[in-house]
């Protein structure tokens, strides 16, 4: 998934089986806004504390429902969302988010280097 640098991104993150499941995001914190039974729904938003929000690496969603979470993209790079059930991050429950600027600075990012091994779809193309 792409971003922009310096925007926020929302994750609302619906647990329907019978455990706790934990999320981590790699490196970076987020705010938990709002958490909830049941099913989240957009009018959900109402219920958001943007006041004093918890800041946090980890959050843990209860069986049956939901936990919303906003994220400030404030450095330059790739993100990595996941569960921290193991097994299950080969399923598909983690994700990359790389966040783009429009200014190449390596105050922001390094560039990658000019001997770095490419695989798949990223072979022939300019780094």
């Amino acid at each position: 998934m792409e971003a922009d640098f310096r925007s926020f991104v929302e994750i609302v993150f619906e647990n329907n089986e019978d455990f706790i499941q934990s999320w981590h995001l790699d490196g970076y914190n987020f705010f938990v806004v709002g958490m909830d039974q049941g099913i989240w729904t957009p009018g959900s938003r109402q219920q958001y504390n943007l006041e004093d929000a918890i800041s946090r690496s980890t959050v843990q969603v209860y069986p049956h429902s939901w936990t919303a979470v906003h994220v400030a993209l404030d450095n330059v790079g790739m993100w990595n969302l996941r569960s921290e059930i193991w097994t299950r991050s080969y399923l598909g429950q983690q994700f990359y988010l790389r966040v783009y600027s429009p200014v190449a600075s390596t105050r922001d990012e390094n560039t990658i280097p000019s001997n770095v091994l490419l695989c798949g779809r990223a072979i022939g193309r300019s780094m």
